[in-house]
């Protein structure tokens, strides 16, 4: 009954915002502002369009060719950080600075490693989203109850079935949360460096409906861009509660 309460109210602040949208749209406040059934129309032509479907194709690849290695390699060295004190000395400096460093900063260097091209976005994807990765899985494995580690040392458990047994299922929530986040930070990372590189992807798409004023097509594609983006979150959202529970 709650979660269908909550769903409800959920449902009704997305439609509560959308009919705010149309009536300041057909207001006519100001011309970068368009109701939103024209959007929703732009929306509809832009699907059918070839160039955008190849450009949501090209973020999709680079999404999913660089993201799930990156998780795997965040787990591990998150996992690593927790359980041995040199691995996370030696990266505590980089995790610091991969957070506190804005990557529009970082991507002209990628940029000059890489060339324009997929291999840029897909090493934004790894720089934007490992960091969190790490610090999340390195977080659920400190979290782990002491005892119960104790309890797996008194029975003589070994360190791999320490970790696949007790640890790792521990972790878990944390772990799967810094998934959910880092795919969030992925999405976002492709745009931008898709905006900066300025010519594939979704983000070179918004970018040239931008120089064009090309208002309605642009609101179109934000908006498509922002419904994957969510439709990924809430799918790893799903998962986090099957694993929490």
């Amino acid at each position: 009954m709650r979660r269908r309460r909550n769903r409800i109210l959920q449902i009704a602040s997305v439609a509560v915002a959308l009919a705010t949208w149309e009536i300041v749209g057909l207001l006519g406040i100001s011309s970068a502002l368009p109701p939103f059934h024209s959007v929703a129309a732009a929306l509809r032509n832009l699907v059918t369009d070839e160039r955008f479907r190849d450009g949501a194709v090209s973020t999709a690849t680079a999404i999913v060719i660089a993201f799930p290695p990156t998780v795997v390699v965040g787990i591990v060295l998150g996992s690593a950080m927790a359980v041995l004190r040199p691995v996370r000395w030696s990266l505590d400096p980089y995790l610091t600075l991969g957070l506190s460093l804005p990557l529009v900063s970082v991507i002209p260097i990628i940029i000059s490693v890489f060339g324009l091209g997929r291999p840029t976005i897909m090493a934004v994807i790894v720089v934007y989203t490992l960091p969190v990765l790490i610090l999340n899985t390195a977080a659920g494995f400190n979290g782990v109850d002491p005892e119960q580690v104790a309890m797996a040392h008194s029975f003589e458990a070994r360190w791999p079935l320490l970790l696949r047994r007790v640890m790792l299922p521990a972790a878990a929530p944390l772990v799967v949360a810094g998934i959910r986040l880092a795919a969030g930070r992925a999405v976002k990372g492709a745009i931008i460096a898709e905006q900066i590189v300025g010519l594939i992807g979704l983000g070179g798409i918004i970018q040239r409906y931008g120089g064009a004023f090309a208002v309605e097509e642009l609101y179109a594609a934000i908006l498509f861009v922002g419904v994957g983006g969510v439709a990924v979150v809430f799918l790893i959202g799903r998962l986090e509660q099957r694993v929490v529970v």
